[in-house]
């Protein structure tokens, strides 16, 4: 089994959220893992504290990752490593648009002031920058250890399986699950682990991933891929888990990062609604596809939960899309 460091302050609260539910004619519920690990926290920490244990367990000294510049997977490893006195590197790959420059706010900003070492190259040399960085380490006896990014792999997906019996026990329903559980989609890694967890544990009839980055079609295999290997060496039924695969790629929009006006709009209505904040990267996308899949399927009076993965920091530094006049 897998050694777990505490990075979480577990259970993270489950939330029925009552004005959105009359909006839409659901029972709305929200599983809050914005607030887990170190603050301002995020899903990727449960993962981490799967990923650490293991890289412990190794005898690292040195973590190295990647991800964009505002990677809530990068932030939480950074601090994360500090928490557990470790050093850390975050190989970057810079905006495909060159004429977009870093600008040291959100999550660029924390990854400075934590200082820890950053690599800046394009997304095509990020995968080849890590191992290089990883030789370079390794060469001088610093014992690194290479996570893969949003934390894909065995030990990060178990962080979801366990998830999924965290929600079965908290959500005390008379039926004993939700009918729908969505969730923001980009490596896979946390949908992967919510479907085998669901498997175990019935938290919910039906998982549907709204991706933020990847097609449907690539996507997909990336989640057959993580999941595959996981029941390999946990011996379930693979091929029977795929059959409850679902990702949506409707609601990229117009690539990863891009904030539209429908995303400002979701972020607004949450926050107004509920007083709780979506980011218009990750989680926006996410919930304004749950919203939008619910009134194309005409689907009422269910009950419905969102996962909330997180971004504060990713909101905080898109303040200038909004205008308050």
């Amino acid at each position: 089994m897998y050694t777990r460091v505490t990075l979480c302050d577990l259970p993270t609260p489950l939330q029925y959220l009552e004005k959105l539910s009359d909006l839409y004619h659901n029972q709305i519920y929200i599983k809050r893992d914005d607030l887990a690990g170190p603050e301002p926290g995020g899903n990727k920490a449960r993962k981490l504290e799967f990923i650490l244990g293991e890289a412990k367990k190794q005898g690292a000294r040195h973590l190295i990752t990647c991800g964009s510049t505002f990677s809530n997977h990068c932030r939480l490893t950074a601090m994360a490593a500090l928490q557990q006195g470790l050093d850390c590197t975050l190989v970057l790959n810079k905006p495909e648009d060159d004429s977009r420059e870093i600008k040291n706010r959100g999550n660029y900003f924390l990854y400075n002031l934590l200082d820890v070492n950053l690599e800046i190259v394009s997304r095509s040399e990020r995968e080849a920058r890590m191992e290089e960085v990883y030789q370079e380490l390794n060469n001088r006896g610093k014992k690194p250890y290479l996570i893969q990014g949003g934390g894909y792999g065995r030990a990060g997906l178990h962080g979801y399986v366990e998830t999924a019996a965290e929600i079965k026990h908290q959500a005390r329903l008379p039926e004993g699950r939700f009918d729908y559980l969505f969730l923001a989609t980009g490596t896979g890694t946390t949908q992967a682990g919510l479907l085998i967890g669901n498997y175990l544990h019935r938290c919910a009839e039906t998982i549907i991933g709204i991706s933020v980055e990847p097609t449907s079609q690539q996507g997909e295999q990336e989640i057959k891929e993580c999941l595959k290997d996981y029941c390999q060496h946990h011996n379930l039924p693979a091929e029977l888990i795929y059959q409850d695969l679902i990702l949506l790629d409707d609601y990229i929009g117009a690539g990863y990062g891009i904030i539209e006006d429908n995303l400002i709009e979701t972020v607004s209505r949450v926050a107004r609604e509920e007083a709780i904040l979506l980011d218009p990267v990750y989680t926006a996308k996410a919930f304004r596809g749950m919203v939008n899949f619910l009134k194309k399927k005409q689907i009422r009076n269910k009950k419905v939960l969102f996962l909330h993965t997180g971004g504060l920091p990713i909101l905080l530094s898109s303040s200038e899309h909004w205008d308050f006049k």
